[in-house]
């Protein structure tokens, strides 16, 4: 099982955590993964300075996750590592 970590703390929050969480659930229930992928929030992850909403998929770090990147970030991170 693939576990998405989202940080929903301040900084994220502003930069649009709840959208992409929101947008991560539609994808796993499009893609029938509800069985084969976690996800999951999580408070400050202490990457405020980044820029980006902090995240992790099975504890590696994802660096580019925005309101603009999360199709791309999924299909990359869950999608094509599941073929």
């Amino acid at each position: 099982m693939n576990t998405i970590t989202i940080c929903v703390g301040t900084s994220c929050h502003l930069r649009g955590s709840h959208h992409a969480i929101n947008r991560l659930s539609e994808l796993i229930k499009e893609h029938g993964l509800e069985n084969k992928v976690e996800l999951k929030a999580s408070f400050c992850m202490d990457r405020c300075a980044e820029g980006t909403i902090a995240a992790e998929v099975d504890g590696r770090p994802i660096y580019d996750l925005t309101e603009d990147t999360v199709d791309e970030v999924f299909k990359r991170e869950i999608l094509d590592r599941e073929s």
